[in-house]
């Protein structure tokens, strides 16, 4: 999946405060990539007029080279597609077994009609409210779009919101760099069990906003979860507080139904692109009759992962853990699961 989360939403709220600061600045954007390129479609890079930059579009090997053009394109207002090449000894230097090759979009961004530097504030706005969005903009004249899951733009452009793939998209004569941004992903544990405390440090490694739920205070503790937010409430008045959403993935491991079944009613409401359950296949047929007698639909209750986890043998809390996280993982990588939640 190519469309930016995660670190690259810092560089877009770098590049408002600086044009708040009223500095003089350019974008740079991966557009194409080709072999083992250093950086994924969608990277950003931003560069001033006096050469101080933020992000990465090559992880170091042609960034020198895209901040002169970037200096470039502030001065004459016009946008650049480069190409570099990454050669075998330069890419052993940024870490790479092999070279590649990448292009480059750079825009200046002067406040025009149409430059993207009008819909800096408007795109960090989508993404602070976990809306996906994508920035189409056409690489010879510079000119923006902002296009919403809700709106009715170009077939195209749409495809590649609902796929959450960054690139160039062809529409007639015109070529536009598609630049798609989904919610970083969250994961909701309810139940603050030893499972729970092995799974929310690897999950927020591997890149998760990781909340814990669980209204037994003796559990849900500041000591047995350091560094996680926890909500020591019933699921009913916590989970609205954790945001749930198409982005956010869930897991139930209390093993109470008074607790477990509300959870799991509320994320398969929101539409979360994953919902498991701990518990054997005899425990979860009768959360599945509660759960139907509670007037939860056929089509969501298949939805729900059990017994949770993928199936690697695993006993211990540690190696339930990782069962769980390769799950989500899988989960959040497979076409039909975040790329549909961003229709």
């Amino acid at each position: 999946m190519s469309a930016i989360a995660g670190h690259q939403h810092d560089v877009l709220t770098i590049t408002e405060a600086w044009q708040r600061e009223g500095r003089a600045l350019a974008l740079a954007t991966v557009a194409e990539t080709w072999g083992s390129a250093p950086r994924p479609v969608g990277s950003h890079l931003i560069i001033d007029s006096d050469g101080n930059f933020e992000g990465s579009v090559s992880g170091g090997c042609v960034e020198g080279a895209v901040v002169v053009e970037a200096e470039e394109a502030i001065r004459d207002g016009k946008p650049r597609f480069l190409t570099f090449g990454v050669a075998d000894e330069t890419a052993w230097n940024v870490g790479l077994s092999c070279g590649g090759r990448i292009s480059v979009l750079v825009q200046p961004l002067a406040e025009t009609e149409g430059n993207a530097a009008t819909l800096i504030a408007a795109l960090n706005e989508a993404r602070s409210g976990r809306r996906p969005v994508l920035l189409a903009s056409d690489i010879e004249t510079g000119r923006s779009q902002l296009v919403g899951d809700d709106d009715k733009a170009d077939p195209a452009l749409m495809d590649r919101l609902r796929q959450g793939s960054s690139g160039i998209v062809e529409l007639g004569a015109a070529k536009l760099m598609a630049t798609v941004y989904v919610p970083p992903p969250r994961l909701v544990l309810l139940g603050a069990v030893h499972i729970s405390q092995a799974l929310a440090p690897m999950a927020a490694s591997a890149g998760f906003d990781v909340s814990v739920v669980d209204p037994r205070t003796a559990f849900a503790t500041e000591e047995r979860f350091r560094g996680v937010r926890f909500l020591p409430e019933w699921p009913q008045d916590a989970l609205p507080k954790t945001g749930l959403d198409r982005f956010t993935a869930f897991a139930a491991l209390t093993h109470d139904p008074k607790i477990d079944d509300p959870g799991l009613t509320a994320a398969l409401e929101a539409q979360c692109f994953y919902v498991g359950a701990l518990g054997s296949r005899k425990t979860h047929g009768k959360r599945l009759e509660r759960l139907r007698e509670a007037g939860v639909g056929k089509p969501a209750l298949n939805r729900i992962h059990a017994p949770i986890g993928l199936a690697i043998g695993a006993r211990s809390p540690a190696e339930i853990a990782v069962a769980v996280l390769a799950e989500i993982i899988e989960a959040k990588n497979t076409s039909g699961t975040l790329a549909e939640a961003a229709a």
